[in-house]
């Protein structure tokens, strides 16, 4: 838990507006709204939201911050042997967020998605052909006042 806490530092610090990577393929599969009311509203406290839901699940990398008109982040790349990656979301200050994604340099259209700013996870699986960088792009409409974080986890696998 402390390793994502430091490493939710580390990858904050290395968000921007303009970062972007690629996707060759996805898997729109989950939709997340699962409703996950916490004391506060920092981007800590949605760390720890993120945390206490995804338990089980190998963290790749994540981030968190205050809202601003856009933003985003690029994780350099999957482990070897990693087919999927689940990408969370979490925010909170009412406003509405447009995300995008890309795996290895191209876009993955199906996967993008709105979430709106109310404490809920929003969630996608993201297939990754072969290790490579994958990143998202977030552009918030309506009050930036609010708090996010957001976290890769490791989905599927391939068997030694």
């Amino acid at each position: 838990m402390l390793c994502l806490v430091a490493t939710a530092a580390f990858c904050a610090a290395a968000c921007s507006p303009s970062e972007q990577s690629g996707s060759p393929s996805q898997s729109p599969s989950a939709i997340g709204s699962t409703s996950t009311a916490t004391p506060g509203s920092g981007a800590a406290d949605r760390t720890a939201v993120l945390e206490r839901s995804f338990v089980s699940r190998e963290s790749l990398a994540g981030g968190s911050g205050r809202l601003q008109p856009q933003f985003g982040n690029t994780h350099p790349s999957t482990p070897e042997g990693v087919l999927s990656v689940t990408f969370a979301f979490t925010c909170t200050g009412n406003a509405k967020i447009a995300l995008k994604f890309s795996v290895g340099g191209k876009e993955v259209p199906s996967a993008a998605g709105t979430q709106a700013c109310d404490g809920s996870i929003f969630q996608r699986s993201i297939d990754v052909p072969k290790p490579g960088p994958v990143s998202f792009e977030a552009a918030v409409s309506g009050s930036d006042k609010g708090s996010f974080a957001y976290a890769y986890y490791a989905e599927k696998k391939q068997l030694p």
